[in-house]
Order: C-alpha cells, then structure tokens, then sequence
C-alpha cells in the first residue's frame, strides 16, 4: 500500500495569497513612487498591476489543480484562489495604511497637486477639470481607514468574480471507468 501525502486543502491560497500580495506591495510602491507625477501613466500602471494580480490567481487555480492530479471542481479551485484574494487585499489594505501614514504622508497632496497642474495644462474647461478634480480627491477618501475596508470588500467581491471564472475555466471532473458506464 503506498502512503500518499496528505496536503492541505489551503496550502496552495495561502502560497499563492502571500506572493500575490508581496507583488501587490512592490507595485502598490512602484505606482505611488514613481508613477505619481503623470495621471495617465499611475492609472494605466494601475491597470496592468491588476492584470498581474489577476494571473497570478489564475495561477493558484492551476496549481491547485494540478496539486489535485488535474482533476478538480469548480468548488475546489475556487476555494484556493478566494484564499489567495483574502490574504492579497488584506496585505494591499496593510501596505496602503503603512504607505499613506508613515512611509510618505504627503503622497495625495503631491499627487493632487501634479494632477491639478496636469489638467490645467491640457486647458480643460473648468466643469471637466472639476469633475476630474472630485476624481482625484475621492483617491483620498479611497485610502483612508474607512475608505480602505470598503474598498476591501468591493475588491474581494469583484475578484472574486473572475476568480470564479477562472475556476469555471480550469475545472476538470475524472472520466468515467467503463465499468460506471455499463
């Protein structure tokens, strides 16, 4: 009789939860580092950090697939991929608070500043360049204590979305012997 090696049904959320946070931090980093200065390229940069965190979920479903012999339902995917959401905002709710009041405190008065300056500069008409204005300033409400819970629960709802998809996608049921089929 050979003795298999149980794993743990959640070993693979949590792996994949903790690199996608820790990837999250460097790029959360990045963005409000380097990309601050330019409207465009923080959101756009914005974007393709969440198209990454997106595959490395996929990911997750993947290797808990494969970890389940290349046979797994929807249920069992997507259970390790939610996990992975779970741990990846909570690091990105963590990493924004310690971002926002100790690493740079003055980030969204900077921000606000070059993206008011950017705006005046492409000569926008002063209902436009007030709305984008409002934009720019609910970043502020965004990151702050409350502003970030809620936004943890928005974001793990709409990652969870795809995260089921992915599962959908990914989901492999055993075939059936031919003595079932008789």
């Amino acid at each position: 009789m050979e003795y298999m090696n149980p794993t743990s049904k959640y070993k693979v959320g949590i792996r994949y939860g903790w690199i996608a946070g820790l990837v999250y931090a460097v790029l959360l980093f990045c963005r409000f580092r380097f990309f601050a200065s330019d409207v465009t390229s923080y959101y756009s940069f914005s974007l393709a950090s969440y198209f990454l965190i997106l595959f490395i979920f996929f990911f997750a479903g993947i290797a808990r697939k494969k970890e389940l012999g290349g046979f797994a339902h929807v249920r069992e995917i997507f259970q390790s991929v939610f996990i992975a959401i779970l741990i990846t905002e909570l690091i990105y709710v963590f990493f924004v608070l310690l971002y926002m009041k100790f690493i740079d405190p003055g980030f969204l008065n900077r921000f606000r500043d070059s993206a008011l300056a950017e705006f005046q500069k492409m000569g926008l008409a002063k209902n436009d360049l007030d709305m984008r204005m409002q934009g720019i300033d609910s970043l502020a409400d965004q990151v702050k204590p409350g502003g970030l819970v809620k936004g943890f629960g928005t974001a793990v709802v709409i990652d969870s979305i795809f995260g089921f998809m992915f599962a959908f996608i990914l989901r492999k049921s055993k075939p059936q012997s031919e003595e079932t089929k008789l």
